[in-house]
């Protein structure tokens, strides 16, 4: 038999087997380019003082002076004050002890770096991205990618992004209004070390977004949990004589984690119990849609519970900022809400009512109650226990009669230089010393 024929039959086999190889390996082979055994960047330390201060005046300074209202608003920040920001980003959504980014600005470009660690054993594992934005058209505009080892091609890069945004624009709503914030934008002017927007300032889109940006961490086991509470607080205002005006907010707290312990008892999470507890009764002190937090086609299903105002010693506006704030600390963490909670104060001071040491108070209270209530387990079931038996605001809020409220930015300055001064320091110690002897938080506090 002819040697060379038997021979033929296996040619197609090779190469049918060989190809077979370069398809599954090629993903593989990608993928371990793309991945290193060490990072591009390395993420920074807590932040100092300094820092924060900068963080909150950032934050003031970002803020349209009256953001309810539509109008034409300006941003301008430098290299450092943005990856400030960045810094701080990523660090209230938990992701610094394995996220690291980095920007930088030069005429007309953006770069970006941004370093991930995807774990640590047997080696460690690190995707390091690198990606260059430039000016087009009054947009920056994605121009350069590197995964790794692996520089995009262009072409590719183009192609799939406009894939994805058409995909998206089809069939995501929060696409839709985030692709509608981006074309408000009139014009970015990236410079040397400095980056200027100028944009038009919609507070119906940034509400909207910001209402589908909390949905996004709430889970549909939570939701439901929200539902719940939400009955609770509908049969507390119902029970309320029509010809009282207002209740104490222990009037809402105290029935509320009844139900938070009773469902703890029953095997539910202490910690997601005393969250959606927070979160349900802030929309409602708020005057707000329980749709914030479930989103519109539940809301519609849910009859609006009749509003009775809530106060904290005889004031409505002391109550909003507790439960406020409280649920921010539940749902973000404490550092988020203090941050928030010092910055609104600062906003004050410079466009409206002027800086209230009983509004900081309040948060402060707030943020404690939440950080207690929703850190570990143990704890959890105690606030609860104790939550549910208040009898006096006094409790855990302190007296606030004697402080000066209503501070100019003018009149704060000439009384504590900023809010970095040993001196604002000091203030803020007294109030923590106040807040910390009250007996609701009586040997929980470290």
């Amino acid at each position: 038999m002819d040697s060379r024929n038997s021979t033929r039959p296996k040619l197609p086999i090779l190469l049918l087997r060989t190809l077979v190889v370069l398809l599954l390996s090629t993903p593989v082979i990608v993928l371990l380019l793309s991945i290193e055994t060490s990072p591009s960047l390395v993420a920074e330390q807590q932040f100092t003082d300094e820092e924060l201060s900068r963080i909150e005046t950032l934050l003031l300074e970002s803020t349209p002076q009256s953001p309810s209202i539509a109008s034409r608003h300006e941003l301008q920040v430098n290299s450092e004050e943005l990856n400030l920001l960045l810094r701080y980003a990523v660090n209230i959504m938990n992701l610094s002890s394995d996220w690291a980014a980095r920007t930088q600005l030069s005429q007309d470009k953006l770069s970006a770096q941004l370093s991930v660690r995807l774990g640590s054993r047997p080696l460690p594992m690190y995707l390091n991205v690198e990606a260059d934005f430039i000016e087009d058209d009054n947009r920056l505009t994605l121009d350069a990618l590197r995964i790794g080892k692996i520089a995009v091609p262009n072409r590719f890069l183009q192609f799939t992004l406009q894939r994805l945004r058409g995909n998206l624009a089809t069939e995501n709503i929060a696409y839709m209004d985030i692709s509608e914030l981006i074309n408000n934008v009139e014009t970015v002017k990236v410079e040397l070390n400095q980056m200027r927007v100028a944009m038009q300032w919609d507070p119906n889109l940034i509400s909207r977004i910001g209402n589908q940006a909390q949905q996004l961490f709430i889970s549909e086991q939570d939701q439901q949990r929200i539902i719940d509470y939400y009955a609770i607080i509908t049969n507390i205002a119902a029970t309320v004589p029509i010809d009282i005006r207002a209740v104490s907010i222990n009037a809402f707290l105290s029935p509320l984690f009844t139900a938070a312990a009773n469902k703890t008892l029953a095997g539910s999470d202490p910690i997601a119990e005393n969250r959606t507890a927070f979160q349900t009764l802030a929309i409602y002190l708020n005057e707000e849609s329980i749709a914030q937090l479930i989103g519109e086609e539940a809301a519609r299903e849910i009859e609006p519970a009749p509003f009775i105002e809530a106060r904290l010693l005889r004031r409505h506006d002391l109550a909003q900022h507790l439960v406020s704030t409280a649920a921010i600390t539940a749902s973000a963490g404490a550092d988020l809400a203090q941050m928030l909670s010092t910055t609104k104060e600062a906003y004050d001071a410079r466009y409206r009512s002027g800086f209230s040491f009983s509004d900081l108070t309040a948060n402060s209270v707030g943020v404690t109650i939440a950080r207690l209530a929703t850190t570990d387990p143990d704890t959890a079931k105690i606030m609860q226990a104790r939550l549910a038996s208040l009898q006096n605001e006094s409790d855990y809020m302190p007296q606030v009669g004697n402080n000066r409220d209503g501070l100019s930015e003018t009149d704060f300055n000439a009384m504590y230089t900023d809010r970095s001064s040993p001196q604002y320091a000091q203030r803020l110690a007294e109030i923590k010393t106040l807040i910390d002897s009250r007996p609701l938080f009586s040997g929980l506090l470290q």
